[in-house]
C-alpha cells in the first residue's frame, strides 16, 4: 500500500488564495538552470475557511514524456503524451519520434535496474535538432501524481542521454497564480513558500501549513485544531486547574519527609533522541477485532537517565520503557496501538524530543 502525506492548507490573509504544491529537485538537478518547476497541484483557499483544505501526496513516483509544437521555457504549458508508475531502481526509456509526422513518444520499463535510491529516465536516438527545426519540441518530466494533480519538473530531453535521479521528498507549498502545468522558475517558487521535509514536518503523516496575515509561513507537524477542540482545551485546562489546587491543599497537610518521598517519586526528565534499533515485530489483531501495532526496540537518549523511569513521550505518544536503571543512555521499549508501524517509526528523528517520567 503506497503510503500517503497529508498537508493542511490555512489561509490566515485577508482575501482568497490560490494554493500550489510543488516538488524539490532531485540533487543531480537541483542546479541545472534547463529544468523548470510543473504543477498542476493547487486549490483556492478561503480567508479563515473553516472547511478542510488539503493537498494529498502518495509516495507515488511517476516519469512523463511528451511532445508538441512549443519550446520549453517559463510561462510554457505542457503537456505529456505518456505518464508510467516508477519505483526506486526503476529504469525507463523514453522514445521519441523523428518528424514527420508529428507525434508523441511512447514509454519502457528497461531489463536494467539504476541505483537502490534513484530512478533512471534514458532517451532514443532521434534527431533533436532536426525535429526542433520543424518546429517539434520534445519533453521529459518526473514527479508525483496525486488527485489534485501532477507534482514535479520538466525538462528538454538530448538524444540518447540518460537521467538518474535521486528523489527528495521535501515540497514546497505556495501562493499565486503559477498555471497549471504551466513551467515555473524555481527561484520564484522557492523563495516565496513553505518548505515541508517528510519526515520532520508531519506528525502521523500530517502536517498543517499556515499562510500568515502578513504573507509569511508557518509549518505545524500534525493536523489543524478544530473549534471545538479550543473549547475542549479550556474545559480540560480548567479541570486541571481545579485538580492541582485540591492537589496543593493536600500537600499542605503532608510531613517533610512526604514531601521528600513524593518529589523523588514524580521526577521527570528531557531529553533527546541519538538513535534507535527496531526488533522485528508487526501488527497483530486484538480479542476485539481492532488492528493495533506492536513494536519494540531499543533507543539511545543523549543523556544518562537521572531514574528508573517506567515510560516517555514523543511527539504525543507514549511508550513502555522496559528494564531500565538510573545512569544509563540506552534502553528497551515497546508500543502497542492504532497508530501505523511506519508513522511511529517516522518520530524517531534524531535529535527529537522526549520526556521521561
Amino acid at each position: 500500500m503506497t503510503t500517503e502525506y497529508t498537508i493542511y492548507l490555512v489561509n490566515e490573509s485577508s482575501s482568497t488564495q490560490t494554493f500550489w504544491c510543488f516538488l524539490q529537485r532531485p540533487v543531480e538537478i537541483a542546479s541545472d538552470p534547463s529544468v523548470f518547476a510543473n504543477s498542476s497541484a493547487n486549490l483556492a483557499v478561503r480567508s479563515f475557511d473553516e472547511g478542510t483544505n488539503t493537498f494529498t501526496i502518495p509516495v507515488q513516483y511517476v516519469v512523463q514524456a511528451g511532445a508538441s509544437n512549443k519550446p520549453l521555457g517559463l510561462g510554457v504549458k505542457i503537456s505529456s503524451t505518456i505518464t508510467k508508475n516508477a519505483d526506486l531502481k526503476d529504469m525507463w526509456q523514453a522514445n521519441y519520434v523523428t518528424v514527420p509526422p508529428n507525434q508523441g513518444p511512447t514509454m519502457q520499463k528497461l531489463d536494467n535496474e539504476s541505483s537502490p535510491t534513484s530512478i533512471a529516465i534514458k532517451s532514443n536516438d532521434f534527431d533533436q535538432a532536426h525535429n526542433e527545426g520543424a518546429g517539434w519540441f520534445s519533453n521529459m518530466s518526473f514527479g508525483i501524481q496525486t488527485d489534485q494533480g501532477f507534482i514535479g519538473m520538466t525538462w528538454s530531453p538530448s538524444p540518447q542521454q540518460t537521467k538518474t535521479l535521486t528523489p527528495r521528498l521535501r515540497f514546497y507549498v505556495a501562493v499565486g497564480s503559477y498555471g497549471n502545468n504551466t513551467l515555473a522558475s524555481w527561484t520564484d517558487v522557492s523563495n516565496s513558500s513553505a518548505e515541508i521535509l517528510i519526515p520532520s514536518s508531519f506528525q502521523y503523516n500530517n502536517t498543517t501549513v499556515t499562510y500568515t496575515s502578513n504573507g509569511g509561513w508557518k509549518v505545524t507537524p500534525g493536523k489543524p485544531p478544530a473549534t471545538r477542540d479550543y473549547i475542549g482545551s479550556l474545559i480540560q485546562s480548567h479541570l486541571f486547574i481545579s485538580k492541582a489546587h485540591a492537589d496543593l491543599v493536600a500537600l499542605a497537610q503532608l510531613s517533610p519527609s512526604d514531601l521528600t518521598l513524593l518529589s523523588s517519586s514524580s521526577q521527570t526528565q528531557k531529553d533527546t533522541v541519538t538513535t534507535v534499533v527496531w526488533k522485528a515485530f508487526s501488527s497483530y489483531y486484538s480479542d476485539a477485532d481492532t488492528e493495533l501495532t506492536f513494536l519494540a526496540g531499543t533507543i539511545t537518549v543523549t543523556t544518562a537517565l537521572v531514574a528508573a523511569f517506567s515510560v516517555f513521550v514523543l511527539s504525543g505518544v507514549t511508550f513502555n520503557i522496559q528494564g531500565n536503571a538510573a545512569g544509563i543512555t540506552s534502553f528497551n521499549f515497546t508500543y502497542t496501538g492504532p497508530v501505523a508501524a511506519e508513522a511511529i517509526k517516522d518520530l524517531f528523528v534524531a535529535g527529537a524530543s522526549i520526556t521521561l517520567s
